[in-house]
């Protein structure tokens, strides 16, 4: 099932300053429902019947999209949790006293605490004015009898789906970019400008500039003077080419090279239609009049949303909405939900009280532990003794006798395995060294102590095949009374050759065979220890 399926279906009411928009958001796409002047007559019942009749009485979304919205970043001081909304509350009160519509969105940033000033989170304040348009649409949507689902901020709701469409159109080898440009023109004219700086909102602009299908070179020359007055903003906020730029631009394809030509700042140009993004971002905007426009795009990106990140907060907006809610089952809920938080709270309060306790006592302990430790030391030195010399003499003694080679041992093994019946000519022990050097156990991740290789002698006349089983029976004898360590018969009785040196000629081998001893050889490594 698609996205666009399981996506709730809304009107959504898109303020802007010459006309209410009114779009039907659902599994077919956005569609432009109607397109009503601020100045009709009757403005409230002509909207409320379009939502219940056309619209089909489908939740109501209200995005304002006017010129005038205003944004400012505030230091809050980090207090607890139960004041932290009231002094929110009051500072955004005192930053925007004569707008009855804000809300505040904490972001990602944080100041640290300073010699001058204390630590302190950082939010977007913002708000915007109840005019006689918003005061319209509440109206028309009360009488309309349908749920509001909130009133948004366009710029605000949209700023993560300009967030991921710049990681989607980032390539792999490029360097990563802390600011994005999302210019688009809308229904209305005006040109929507929004900025995010490390995936939040920094700022947003709406401009009227000519209508796009005109010509594209005059379109494209007032779209790069409102970029540079963009950017003129953007360097009071600290921007830095070396922080890296996205620039996405939805229009027309020849319109679209002509800004990315005029613009002279060093950034990453995407020139893309509103179905182009939508393919990018999976949105469904269904058919549409015209691919160069942007607000389908937002629309889509905003309709489909279950939370929204910035809803704003307003008396007005209060006294819609909360009528219309279910009383009884909203106070149960919330109690039940209280209680939830608050068994959770004193249960995450009791396990932090007891382990602050245990830590207390742990330092406690370790305290009086160093300081006998401490007067021990003291008391030693005092008697004559240096503790710290006998640590490090035993620690010496105890390197010296992990790298013994206990040779009595070894030959007493290897003389039980022998028994009576047999003999070695030769045996020579040499100290282990590097595991990189070990022939017989090379896997061991350890090192063995010594190598050693063990000879014997058989006459010529021997039966080779009894002698080399023989040889084995030593060899598994070995491996027994030497646990630890590796041992394997290295040559056979078949590999034959004279006592004192090597002999190769050519002719009959069962001649030269009768002129010769046959040779054994055993070598054992071990016993392995760390480096």
């Amino acid at each position: 099932m698609s996205l666009s399926v399981l996506a709730p279906t809304r009107t959504v009411l898109m303020i802007s300053d010459d006309a209410l928009l009114m779009y039907s958001i659902g599994a077919r796409g956005v569609k432009l429902v109607e397109t009503v002047p601020w100045s009709v007559e009757n403005f409230e019942d002509e909207v409320s019947l379009i939502i219940s009749k056309e619209c089909g009485s489908k939740p109501v979304l209200i995005v304002n999209d006017m010129v005038e919205q205003h944004y400012r970043k505030e230091k809050v001081p980090r207090v607890s949790f139960l004041d932290k909304r009231s002094v929110v509350s009051r500072k955004l009160h005192v930053a925007f006293p004569n707008y009855a519509v804000r809300a505040a969105l904490p972001l990602k940033e944080k100041v640290e605490k300073t010699d001058k000033s204390v630590a302190g989170d950082v939010f977007l304040f913002a708000a915007v004015p109840a005019t006689d348009a918003f005061k319209k649409t509440l109206t028309a949507a009360t009488k309309s009898m349908v749920s509001i689902a909130g009133v948004v901020l366009l710029p605000v709701e949209s700023s993560d789906m300009v967030k991921k469409l710049a990681e989607k159109l980032a390539s792999k080898n490029q360097t990563k970019t802390r600011w994005t440009i999302f210019m688009g023109q809308h229904q209305g004219g005006g040109l929507r400008q929004i900025v995010i700086k490390d995936g939040d909102l920094a700022l947003t602009r709406m401009t009227p500039i000519i209508e796009s299908g005109g010509d594209p070179e005059i379109w494209a020359s007032e779209v790069q003077q409102e970029f540079q007055a963009t950017m003129s903003y953007l360097s009071r906020f600290g921007f830095d080419a070396e922080d890296g730029l996205n620039v996405i631009m939805v229009s027309e394809p020849e319109a679209g090279e002509k800004v990315g030509a005029l613009i002279d700042v060093p950034c990453n140009f995407h020139s893309l239609s509103a179905d182009d993004v939508a393919r990018i971002m999976h949105l469904n905007l269904g058919h549409q009049d015209n691919y160069y426009l942007a607000d389908s795009l937002h629309l889509s990106w905003i309709g489909k949303k279950s939370k929204f990140i910035l809803p704003m907060k307003a008396k007005q907006i209060d006294l819609v909405s909360k009528p219309r809610k279910a009383a009884v089952f909203g106070i149960v809920l919330l109690l039940l939900g209280g209680a939830f938080q608050s068994y959770n709270f004193v249960d995450l309060y009791q396990k932090f009280t007891e382990a602050n306790s245990d830590l207390e006592a742990a330092e406690q302990r370790y305290k009086q532990l160093d300081l006998y430790y401490r007067k021990e030391l003291k008391r030693k030195a005092d008697l004559g003794f240096d503790i710290q010399l006998i640590q490090s003499s035993l620690s010496v003694h105890d390197r010296i006798m992990k790298d013994k080679i206990p040779i009595i041992h070894f030959f007493g093994k290897v003389g039980e395995a022998l028994r009576r019946d047999m003999r070695i000519d030769q045996i020579q022990l040499t100290r282990g060294g590097d595991i990189k050097n070990s022939g017989v156990f090379g896997n061991n991740k350890k090192r063995p102590l010594f190598w050693s290789s063990m000879q014997m002698t058989f006459p010529s006349n021997t039966n080779a095949k009894k002698g080399n089983e023989e040889v084995r029976a030593l060899n598994a004898r070995l491996q027994k009374l030497l646990p630890g360590h590796a041992v394997e018969v290295s040559k056979m009785l078949e590999d034959y050759e004279y006592s004192e040196e090597i002999v190769v000629e050519t002719g009959s081998s069962s001649t030269k065979a009768s002129e010769q001893d046959y040779v054994a050889e055993i070598k054992v490594e071990g016993p392995f220890v760390d480096d």
